[in-house]
């Protein structure tokens, strides 16, 4: 698998370059599976899309409903990105997939996206399912999954800054690519977002005669009951509060029950839905495997967590997400990429947690140094900063220092999806 997608990308100099041409040249080479896949919920947003995308599959999986998927990036194998049926597709089914479509393709230029993106699309048309779930890549109006032109619904979940080198330096410029998304007589569903973003989206709704549904107003929530209530116009439904831990997560559980209700999938299916959805990396508690074992090895009491948020506003999300754990108990392990916006994010941690390992990422060119890591992170008032060899030597270091004092520690992984997949891949247990 790996020799295939190196082959791929050099295909194209660049790892992306948000046009539709590419794509839509190779479709039509392969004779336009994307027309040929069942019907398609396309999302797109900055955070929360594919937790979104799975509480939307578990509750209509819970219903009886077949679904392919395609999300990305992958946190430990490639094929985690694309589901047929319910199933992830097998190594032997995706070399399959893509070696067509790199055929087919025959040397053109494409990035690696577009071209696993087309190998999606082949591997849905021929597979028998009730609904796509479809994951925007980046961005939305130019993004390789934009070809589809028919969805029964789009979902924007919120937006904020991320990959301005991509999408533009402001807001608005970033909403209105991914309000690309937005289909002319196709209802778009849209998480709570900030005001500038509201309008923006509104007006491009109202422009496509889209139906919008924005899914915060119609529910409100009852922590004593641990519930999110959807207030119809005749009744009021209580639902649970969603398996994936953090508070975000009952926005984006409100944007999932908004789609499935559109969808008409029963209230009891989709509760159920919501308490079996499980989607990796996202404020995950570890509870096997050879990081927990040592993380275990030095306090029984001792806790692991892995999160991939990776840009300032999940951060946010983050610092309110870990109130629970005391902040003298918190130690963060912490890795970025270095176009990401690491300063805020390390900043929005600092009082949560009591100190910070810095850790670069294995196997990716684009990780953050060290030493600039460890000068950011005292700069924005972190106090105690370990520069650590490895997730494990990290691991190590916080044990052994709280081992002294016989207390129990929780160590959060975080900062990107490529460190919590390397997280992930060392613990050793399949995801």
């Amino acid at each position: 698998m790996d020799e295939i997608l190196r082959r791929l990308e050099l295909l194209h100099p660049k790892i992306i370059d948000l046009k539709l041409d590419r794509v839509k040249r190779l479709l039509r080479k392969l004779g336009n599976p994307e027309k040929s896949i069942p019907p398609v919920i396309h999302v797109a947003g900055t955070n929360g899309k594919g937790s979104t995308i799975a509480m939307i599959k578990a509750g209509l999986q819970r219903s009886g409903f077949r679904t392919h998927t395609y999300t990305s990036p992958h946190l430990v194998s490639f094929n985690e990105r694309i589901e047929i049926g319910d199933k992830r597709i097998s190594e032997d089914a995706l070399k399959e997939v893509l070696n067509e479509c790199e055929k087919v393709n025959n040397s053109k230029p494409i990035t690696l996206f577009e071209i696993t993106t087309c190998a999606a699309f082949l591997a849905f048309s021929r597979a028998s399912a009730d609904y796509t779930l479809l994951e925007v890549g980046l961005g939305g109006e130019f993004d390789a999954t934009n070809v589809v032109q028919n969805p029964v619904a789009s979902i924007i979940t919120p937006i904020s800054f991320d990959h301005k080198e991509y999408l533009g330096s402001s807001i608005k410029k970033i909403a209105t690519a991914k309000a690309g998304i937005i289909k002319r007589n196709t209802p778009t569903i849209i998480s709570n977002q900030s005001p500038i973003v509201r309008r923006l989206l509104d007006a491009r709704c109202v422009s496509n005669n889209s139906n919008v549904i924005w899914s915060a107003e119609s529910f409100t929530v009852s922590n004593s009951r641990k519930s999110i209530i959807q207030k119809l116009s005749k009744k009021s439904i209580e639902y649970p509060f969603p398996n994936l831990i953090g508070t975000h997560q009952i926005s984006n559980a409100m944007t999932a029950i908004s789609t499935l209700t559109y969808l008409n999938v029963p209230a009891k299916h989709i509760g159920e839905g919501l308490t079996s959805t499980y989607w990796p990396a996202r404020l995950q508690e570890i509870n096997n495997g050879s990081l927990y074992e040592l993380v275990k090895s030095y306090n029984i009491n001792n806790r692991l967590w892995i999160d991939g948020g990776h840009n300032e506003d999940a951060s946010i999300q983050l610092s309110k997400s870990v109130g629970f754990i005391n902040k003298k108990n918190l130690h963060i392990i912490f890795g970025s990429l270095k176009n990401k916006d690491y300063k805020s994010f390390l900043r929005n941690l600092v009082a949560v947690a009591s100190s910070l390992s810095i850790v670069e990422i294995d196997s990716q060119p684009s990780s953050l140094i060290k030493t600039v890591a460890v000068s950011s992170a005292k700069e924005v008032g972190w106090k105690k900063v370990y520069s650590a060899h490895s997730i494990r030597d990290a691991i190590k270091n916080i044990c052994f220092q709280d081992e002294m004092f016989d207390s129990q520690v929780s160590i959060l992984i975080c900062g990107s999806l490529y460190l919590a997949g390397q997280a992930l891949k060392e613990n050793g247990v399949d995801i």
